[in-house]
């Protein structure tokens, strides 16, 4: 397993850097007119995937021979949503991501095994237990959900590659996290998601002039989801709450009262590895309202998974806003009563900002950002060979560009 400092918050004058050509596209991107809706997806498609790298970051690693159990009790006491993979039989190579999302599948396959076994013997009838899923090796449960179709794809992308190509990954493979890899290596420096571009655009597009929409509501915009939201009442089953969050292609649910749909809390995926440390909640046998009692207390400070609203009425700008300030990952819109309207998520932002108006855009080729020769090995004329040369580059890319019609 490995282990480095937490993940810290992008500032505006920490790190993206200004090249020639970079001052170039934040001048054309400083536009009214045909470059405005487009802004944010041109700032992203000049700026590396390394730009958005935390200057301290927190990655940890499981092997693929690690017990599934012991797997899960790292998860939940590194409180991560996800570790990455490695097959010390490769290397070390990268082999995929275990998540919340798989934590959330054992544990619901467990449940319904009991209850299989448990009316057999109600019932009188002969019955083979399965094997103790948490007793497989992680290599082992991928290959079972592997031949259930259940397994996605390991997607990444390196770090040389432009950030508008890291959102279309995101959104085209309908993924949360993408690992960002050494161009050169192949390891892993860090995990990009949606929320980390969201605070990148934060950061480095307020320079920008901002497009008409940015006074438009969300709702006018549609962005989000405003209609067949799923939501779940204090006394639904837990059960039932972790069989929609797998299954349906939603990552927190709204609590709401039953009769007047007003919010009340939010249930996450990140909230289910919290119940494995509850004893009476190991059959799930509980309400959304008893596993949020919990939550509350394990998680006193922490605000990622916290209900946080806007007004239906308040402009998309205000809905940025509040998701960046408060650190969540999706807001709710409700009424002046306190109703659910609709639910805003970081990629209903990001999709919208820069991966739909982004679509015709192609990013320039990768730029190496470490030469194959170390810097400290060359000699005074290599190196001023080598600066000379990145210079030119810079200049030939700045005066190959567009001029910005005023």
């Amino acid at each position: 397993m490995h282990e480095s400092l937490s993940d810290t918050p992008l500032s505006s004058t920490q790190r993206v850097h200004l090249p020639p050509q970079l001052r170039t596209v934040h001048k054309m991107t400083n536009l009214s007119g045909n470059h405005a809706e487009d802004a944010y997806a041109r700032l992203l498609m000049h700026n590396a995937c390394y730009e958005a790298m935390p200057t301290s970051n927190k990655m940890v690693v499981f092997d693929l021979g690690l017990v599934l159990r012991k797997a899960f009790n790292g998860l939940i006491y590194q409180n991560t949503r996800h570790v990455l993979l490695s097959d010390a039989r490769q290397e070390g190579k990268m082999q995929g991501i275990l998540s919340v999302t798989d934590f959330i599948r054992v544990m619901l396959r467990k449940y319904r095994e009991k209850k299989r076994v448990e009316h057999a013997l109600a019932a009188n009838e002969e019955h083979e237990e399965e094997e103790d899923i948490g007793k497989l090796t992680i290599e082992q449960y991928r290959e079972l959900i592997t031949a259930e179709g259940k397994q996605l794809h390991l997607v990444t992308v390196n770090a040389d590659q432009s950030l508008l190509e890291a959102a279309r990954l995101l959104s085209a493979h309908h993924i949360h996290r993408l690992p960002v890899l050494d161009p050169e290596e192949g390891s892993p420096l860090f995990i990009l998601t949606h929320k980390r571009i969201l605070k990148f655009l934060w950061c480095f597009g307020q320079q920008l002039s901002q497009p008409e929409y940015h006074i438009r509501t969300a709702k006018e915009l549609g962005v989000g989801a405003w209609q067949g939201i799923r939501v779940v009442f204090p006394d639904t089953p837990l059960v039932d709450c972790l069989d929609i969050l797998l299954h349906k292609g939603v990552s927190g649910l709204p609590v709401v009262e039953r009769n007047t749909y007003k919010v009340v809390d939010m249930y996450s995926r990140f909230d289910a590895i919290g119940i494995a440390l509850e004893e009476r909640a190991n059959n799930l046998e509980v309400t959304v309202q008893e596993a949020l009692e919990f939550k509350n207390t394990m998680r006193a400070g922490d605000r990622s998974t916290d209900v946080v609203s806007v007004r239906d009425t308040d402009t998309l700008w205000r809905a940025i806003t509040v998701l960046v300030e408060s650190n969540v990952h999706r807001v709710c819109a409700v009424d002046a009563k306190g109703s659910i309207e609709g639910v805003i998520s970081l990629s209903d932002v990001i999709n919208f900002l820069v991966v739909k108006p982004g679509a015709a855009l192609t990013p320039p080729p990768p730029r190496h950002w470490r030469e194959k020769k170390v810097i400290g090995d060359m000699s005074d004329h290599e190196l001023k060979a080598l600066l000379q040369t990145s210079a030119y580059r810079l200049e030939e890319e700045a005066h190959h560009m567009p001029t910005p019609e005023f």
